[in-house]
């Protein structure tokens, strides 16, 4: 009998402790949202965006990266050392850059894919090119979001600076349309700006839908900082394992990275693409042309040779033709301005009839942009056709 009460008095002396220290605990939960609430007003802390020091504001063109960097940097899964050089341009290693050298030197400017993020530098098209070529000093000014308007303010900012170059390589993306017509604006001081310049931002995103859609938050995600944050943290788990396991089919369902119908890239094959502000897809061209023009009269007055590249995404492999009208356009406009034009349109089709999971060798699955297969590819073709 005693042994009895003996063990029911230490059950309730356990439950009794457990009790008091759950309540402790809820009620510091709550002194803690308290407090995260009165202080971050404008938002949950544990959501903000993490300050990226790699990439900064330009009040001449925009963004780009920070000089002298050497560090790590995030695309994706992927986790890849970066250096930048004392320009901030992407290289091999931190290096001081001289404005003048005694051999030739070639300058690539483009977007995130002659940036070539989730890759070594080793392994980008850019970096490939250099080691081919050692006698050349090889610059990479291209970073994530340019477009023409920047290809432009860029190179002259850095030419009116003394930087001395005897050739630029301008890569133009596919992106590069969509990007002029919302993207970038001049204000009324003809300083170049980036934001969104259309009344349509919540329904053109330039970022594909995700495979996994977000479930609405839940009632105490919306009162509570912390479970806002689990639930977003759970989110973001099921999403990398629905990429992972996610076929061809989930993936180019409507509005998803590798549908026909991603706005972004199906402007070259689909007169029914939307999503390219008041100018429309025509006078988006126009104005990237427009851009180009002025590179070129400012190359040319010093003396300094364009040239200019293409490539697929892959909705041009899977639902355009080898002759795109990307490849068109700027071939046709390169005639008489470039001393090169370098059409990767044919080897990455001609590569697509001997793979049939070529999206996935040459792309980041799930993603758009060249994976380290992706950028020896394209650098192939640039190194047999460069000189």
């Amino acid at each position: 009998m005693s042994m009895s009460w003996s063990r029911k008095n230490s059950a309730y002396k356990l439950f009794r402790i457990l009790f008091i220290n759950f309540g402790l605990l809820v009620s510091l939960v709550v002194v803690a949202e308290i407090i995260l609430h009165l202080v971050y007003t404008g938002g949950n802390p544990f959501l903000a965006p993490v300050k990226n020091e790699l990439r900064v504001r330009d009040a001449d063109y925009t963004h780009g990266l920070k000089p002298n960097f050497n560090g790590f940097d995030a695309w994706g899964s992927n986790i890849v050392p970066i250096f930048t050089n004392s320009l901030g341009f992407r290289d091999a290693a931190v290096r001081s850059v001289p404005m003048t050298v005694d051999r030739k030197r070639v300058i690539f400017i483009g977007d995130s894919f002659t940036e070539s993020p989730g890759v070594p530098y080793e392994q980008s098209f850019v970096g490939l090119f250099a080691q081919a070529f050692p006698a050349l000093d090889v610059l990479n000014a291209g970073v994530s979001s340019y477009a023409p308007s920047v290809y432009y303010e860029k190179l002259k900012y850095f030419v009116d600076a003394g930087l001395k170059f005897d050739e630029a390589v301008v890569y133009i993306d596919i992106s590069d349309i969509q990007d002029e017509g919302v993207f970038y604006s001049y204000d009324q001081n003809g300083v170049l700006q980036m934001g969104v310049f259309q009344p349509t931002a919540n329904v053109c995103s330039p970022v594909p839908r995700p495979p996994l859609p977000q479930p609405p938050k839940r009632w105490w995600e919306k009162v509570s900082y912390m479970a806002e944050f689990v639930g977003q943290m759970r989110y973001s788990a099921e999403l990398g394992r629905a990429l992972g396991r996610a076929t061809f089919e989930d993936l180019s369902k409507s509005g998803v990275v590798y549908s026909p119908d991603y706005t972004r890239a199906s402007w070259t094959y689909s007169e029914n693409s939307s999503c390219y502000g008041p100018l429309g897809i025509e006078a988006s061209i126009d104005k990237a042309k427009k851009q180009l023009d002025r590179l070129y009269e400012l190359l040319s007055s010093h003396g300094i040779a364009l040239s200019i590249g293409v490539y697929p995404w892959p909705q041009q492999l899977l639902y355009d033709v080898e002759n795109s009208r990307q490849a068109r356009i700027w071939r046709d406009w390169c005639a008489g301005k470039c001393r090169k034009f370098f059409d990767h349109f044919p080897d990455f089709f001609a590569y697509k009839t001997q793979d049939p999971d070529f999206i996935r060798s040459l792309y980041f699955w799930g993603d758009f942009h060249f994976n380290a297969k992706g950028n020896a590819l394209l650098a192939q073709g640039l190194i047999k056709n460069y000189e």
